[in-house]
């Protein structure tokens, strides 16, 4: 199964984010995310996005949170964050109602890719490979739709970092 697309819409009636994932195949998969399980699906991306090898490799915290956001804005520069999800007679293999997802589960695989489970409690769900790049544009649209939510929930990629953004060099600031 290949990504085509994933799209994040926030629905204000039902307080909880559409995601819609399509496959070069034809196939679509529709889940909810609450509140609450996107909160601990960021914990668990931002872990991934730090098992990123030019993340890994570095020796102080403070060259991991800057290499982290530099790779993470240099890959949303190349994400196609403006075309629309198309819409088309894909398969559900899951049904046509959107599932609502309870677990979630990361790791990485040999070839340097990452392995994203996305479950409901029963049944079955979603599970996706994603390279460095795709790692960063899904997160990258997860912080937008977040923000566009009343969550009150700030994504970012370390904990004293505005969201979405790297966190300067040396967390001190200097006056000249």
């Amino acid at each position: 199964m290949a990504i085509h697309q994933i799209q994040f819409a926030y629905q204000e009636q039902q307080d909880r984010v559409l995601m819609r994932v399509s496959t070069t195949e034809g196939d679509e998969f529709r889940f909810w995310l609450t509140r609450r399980y996107t909160k601990r699906l960021w914990g668990l991306l931002v872990k991934m996005l730090e098992q990123d090898q030019p993340v890994r490799q570095q020796f102080d915290a403070d060259t991991k949170r800057t290499v982290l956001g530099i790779r993470h804005e240099g890959f949303a520069q190349q994400g196609n964050f403006g075309a629309p999800f198309e819409e088309r007679d894909y398969r559900r293999p899951l049904g046509d109602e959107p599932l609502l997802l309870a677990r979630a589960e990361g790791k990485p695989r040999e070839d340097g890719t990452c392995l994203l489970r996305l479950h409901p409690q029963p049944g079955q769900g979603i599970d996706m490979v994603l390279d460095a790049k795709l790692l960063h544009l899904f997160s990258r649209l997860l912080i937008q739709v977040v923000a566009k939510s009343d969550w009150d929930l700030q994504l970012a990629l370390s904990p004293d970092a505005p969201p979405g953004e790297a966190e300067p060099a040396s967390g001190r600031r200097k006056l000249n």
